[in-house]
């Protein structure tokens, strides 16, 4: 149905992503101290799968427009026959494979055991592998500006190192039919042609040596790295030590914040360790800030069921929540208790997570009050302490603007200081954060303010967030490095 003219057409995409701009504190200070690794590149195979690329279409694609465009439909055809490869070899590595679904679906369709390439296996750019082009960037196996000018390049160049690279790759290969004789043309690739690809070709880079070699000391050897380097003597530490190989989100929480391995038994670090280890405990710590203020706001726009003034629905909140305590106590009585271990803290975190849990603000509330508790005088951390200021570039909520905050109202009553959160710490702080979405074209806004009155437009959700340690331990199992 046709939308008017444009200038009437305001629609635009939800996005449900950070909803209080919180969020973005965590990830900041991750990718601080976990450069180049990030929640979406889990797998080392795609850097020199995708410099390599970089390299054929320079040198035998025969294409001429050295476009994004142009670049973009010769990595997807690459990826794509890489995919149906890996699929028609039984016992081949899948993990995090990128573009499984359509291709799958692809080979279920195949009755002539001969494959066309699909574009459409995958939507977005580069076959998915985008994530993977910004480290290719910063470990410099591609460069987009000139290093004596500065002047960016319209299409991004090969250094020495990525042809370095892209040749080590290329060896393995090169004696694969597929690259011989299917790789370069627009036609359709045999399926035995792709099982003895899948056989040489695989996500773990078994075979691929010296990719390997050439990639640990792009990650882990070099100086612009440091960083890097650390997280996963982080991973080494707690692999050789405590016997740890599966990372998962909560395990990580448990060992990076409560230091205990999931058995109980407590972590002790080493020395050289120290400094990563408290950058990692802020880092979980930043995230169970985000969980309890986030229980408190999924809770308010549940009771958001009708369209109610600011007052009204602060009230309606309080009211319909189970509190537990005398709220016209002063904060510091809950200050004070709020101390928890591990598994009560997840499991108020859990209850928060379920629709219409009475409990969720009052835990929500000792959430926060006990990141206040375990942070907010620890000289211990040093240098580290810089950043509890992350945040304020990005209109969030720093850990020192929630010290201040918390001791403000220290001898205040606890349903002031819970007031202040709502209305400061989350409708205003949504309104800002929404309100930067809408001037990025972006929709989201969980309300909507007509005549002086709160009217709800979505609902809420609560998740944590990815924790790149996970990502960082396949990607030194890929390189044998544990």
């Amino acid at each position: 149905m046709p939308k008017g003219p444009q200038l009437n057409d305001i629609a635009k995409n939800f996005t449900t992503r950070d909803s209080l701009g919180i969020e973005s504190v965590a990830a900041s200070i991750s990718g601080e101290i976990c450069p180049i690794v990030n929640t979406v590149t889990p797998r080392a195979f795609y850097w020199p799968f995708m410099v390599w690329i970089y390299y054929d279409f320079y040198k035998y694609s025969g294409i001429e427009e050295h476009t994004v465009k142009a670049f973009d439909a010769y990595l997807k055809r690459q990826d794509y026959f890489f995919v149906l490869a890996t699929l028609l070899t039984p016992g081949s590595d899948r993990t995090n494979l990128v573009g499984v679904m359509q291709t799958q679906n692809d080979i279920y369709c195949n009755s002539t055991g001969k494959y066309p390439f699909n574009p459409k296996y995958f939507k977005t750019r580069y076959g998915g592998m985008q994530y993977y082009n910004a480290g290719c960037l910063s470990m410099r196996f591609i460069i987009d500006q000139d290093p004596e000018t500065g002047t960016y390049y319209d299409f991004p160049k090969l250094t020495k190192d990525g042809e370095k690279m892209a040749l080590a790759f290329e060896k393995v290969i090169k004696g694969t039919q597929y690259y011989k004789k299917y790789r370069l043309f627009d036609v359709e690739v045999p399926e035995s042609v792709l099982k003895e690809y899948g056989r040489v070709i695989n996500l773990g880079l078994v075979g691929f040596d010296e990719c390997k070699e050439i990639l640990k000391e792009k990650l882990f050897e070099s100086k612009r790295n440091f960083k890097l380097a650390d997280s996963a003597a982080y991973i080494e530490f707690l692999n050789n030590k405590y016997g740890i190989s599966e990372f998962t989100r909560t395990n990580c929480r448990r060992m990076l914040f409560d230091y205990q391995i999931p058995a109980g038994k407590e972590i002790k670090i080493n020395t050289n360790l120290e400094t990563i280890s408290n950058e990692w405990e802020i880092v979980i710590g930043r995230q169970y800030f985000t969980a309890g203020l986030e229980m408190i706001w999924k809770f308010m726009l549940e009771q958001l069921d009708e369209p109610l003034t600011k007052t009204q629905w602060l009230s309606r909140v309080i009211k319909k929540s189970k509190l537990e305590v005398d709220i016209d106590q002063p904060l510091l009585t809950l200050i004070s208790k709020a101390k928890y271990n591990f598994d009560t803290r997840e499991d108020m975190i859990a209850d928060g997570r379920n629709g219409e849990c009475d409990r969720a603000v009052i835990n929500g509330l000792r959430i926060i009050l006990s990141m206040y508790n375990h942070f907010h005088d620890r000289e211990d951390l040093g240098d580290d302490r810089f950043f509890f200021d992350y945040g304020f570039d990005s209109n969030s909520i720093p850990f020192s603007d929630f010290f201040d905050g918390v001791n403000k109202h220290m001898n205040d009553s606890i349903k002031s200081f819970l007031v202040f959160v709502m209305d400061n710490w989350l409708i205003q702080q949504h309104y800002m954060t929404a309100f930067e979405k809408m001037l990025q074209d972006r929709d989201g806004f969980y309300y909507e303010i007509v005549d002086g009155k709160y009217i709800k437009r979505e609902e809420f959700s609560i998740d944590f967030q990815g924790i790149r340690l996970i990502q960082l331990s396949q990607v030194m199992k890929d390189l044998e490095v544990i």
